[in-house]
């Protein structure tokens, strides 16, 4: 008799999940077909090539990657463009005017198979190898001649556009990034009534080594509210200070991308971690407290390009260890400099 136990099964809604994210994956990959076949024609029609720009996640690559799309315009003036990203992402670039059309994948795999297909004459992959949908399991494979951009050297290379750009067979671009933002967003912000002086807090991220301890937020919004006469706007997904400060404004839950892109513009200052509204606040030009610490690999980096990666407009907080270790005094400092320079 064996001494090995049997591998336990899945528990029956892992197993639906799986299930339901390979359905719904085949179903998008069939209308996105049907799309790249779109561009594919009307870029022959035209006598235009058919390029790709892939990055499919996190929102703040994106946009820290925006200038990729412009980059491409100039090296490809008469390509059809097109840029695939998954469909949370898909505002971030479906303004663009360098852009010709946007492909809203799953997942990663969805993107994988659709770019073995042929259709494209080029691609700009500005993923790192290996990354996989963490259902699918599939890793990404790179052609091996380009440069070796990975996840214990990428921020080493300078900030995340520069990386990823090098990565996909690009120079190492440092242009600043920029959103473009609808009128319609802007419409829907100036509806929400903001005070005329205020700043953005963002305080959660896709790693939580880099976040800041919400007693420590909770004591900087109160300082800002009393001392500087600050009223104060809280962004993302969900609130991060609970419970909330008297007179914080939550707007957590209630903005589309673009939305915050719009309230971080209109803001005084952004105050914040490394995180995807970090990088809105860099493309709107909006001046910023950006608390940084040791990451991964990284003991210290800079995760910018343009005004935040020179050091203007901005103050960036350097912890020895991570972020978590900065003072309030620290923070409450700089913030009074952004603000008075």
């Amino acid at each position: 008799m064996s001494d090995v136990l049997p591998t336990p099964a899945p528990p029956p809604a892992v197993l639906r999940w799986f299930n339901a994210h390979g359905l719904r994956k085949k179903a998008s990959f069939a209308g996105n077909l049907a799309r790249l076949l779109r561009h594919r024609a009307r870029a022959r029609l035209a006598g235009r090539p058919l390029v790709a720009i892939a990055l499919t996640e996190h929102f703040g690559d994106i946009v820290a990657c925006e200038p990729v799309a412009r980059y491409v315009r100039q090296r490809h003036p008469q390509a059809r463009i097109v840029w695939v990203t998954r469909a949370p992402y898909r505002e971030l670039v479906a303004h663009h005017p360098s852009l010709d059309g946007c492909l809203a994948v799953f997942c990663l795999t969805e993107w994988i198979w659709l770019s073995r297909l042929g259709l494209f004459d080029t691609i700009y992959d500005l993923h790192m190898p290996d990354r996989i949908c963490r259902y699918c399991k599939i890793p990404l494979r790179k052609p091996p001649a380009l440069p070796v951009v990975n996840g214990r050297n990428y921020l080493r290379l300078g900030g995340l556009l520069a990386a990823f750009s090098q990565g996909a067979g690009l120079p190492a671009l440092a242009d600043a990034p920029r959103v473009h933002i609808p009128p319609a967003a802007a419409a829907r912000v100036a509806r929400l009534n903001l005070p005329g002086r205020y700043a953005v807090v963002h305080g959660t991220a896709n790693d939580y080594t880099k976040h800041w301890p919400p007693a420590k937020w909770a004591a900087l919004i109160a300082a800002m509210q009393q001392e500087q006469r600050l009223a104060v706007v809280e962004v993302g997904l969900t609130p991060f200070v609970q419970p909330a400060p008297p007179g914080l404004i939550d707007l957590c839950g209630r903005l589309s991308l673009l939305e915050t892109a719009e309230v971080i513009r209109r803001a005084a200052v952004f105050i914040g971690i490394d995180s995807g509204p970090a990088h809105l606040a860099n493309a709107v030009g909006t001046r910023g407290v950006l608390l940084l610490g040791a990451y991964s690999y990284f003991d210290r980096y800079n995760p910018f390009s343009g005004d935040y990666a020179a050091g203007r407009r901005c103050v960036l907080l350097q912890a020895d260890g991570p972020a978590a270790k900065l003072p309030v005094e620290a923070v409450f400092a700089a913030v009074g400099r952004v603000l008075n320079d």
